[in-house]
């Protein structure tokens, strides 16, 4: 076990473990330009997504009350008066 220990105590004073600076890894303003850049583009992708999905919706429910409007008009019996009305004076004439 104390093998392992004295390993590695000679392995970080070789590599020099624990003394990176915080310019020595991460993505940079590379990986930050590059993620601002995906952000904003899933952002239009999902505005545009919203609408086009809407936009079906809105055909959809359009189509339906047309087909009820012209089953309700089918259904529907016209019913014949028997004497003329004036449309003027909405009498019976």
């Amino acid at each position: 076990m104390n093998t392992i220990f004295a390993s590695l105590a000679v392995a970080s004073q070789t590599t020099k473990l624990g003394t990176e600076t915080a310019s020595d890894y991460g993505p940079g303003f590379l990986g930050f330009i590059f993620t601002a850049v995906m952000v904003i583009a899933v952002i239009f992708l999902i505005r545009d997504m919203v609408r086009r999905v809407r936009r079906v919706r809105y055909t959809s429910e359009a189509e339906a009350k047309q087909q009820e409007m012209v089953n309700k008009g089918n259904e529907r019996k016209l019913q014949e008066p028997e004497e003329p009305i004036d449309p003027k004076t909405n009498e019976d004439r």
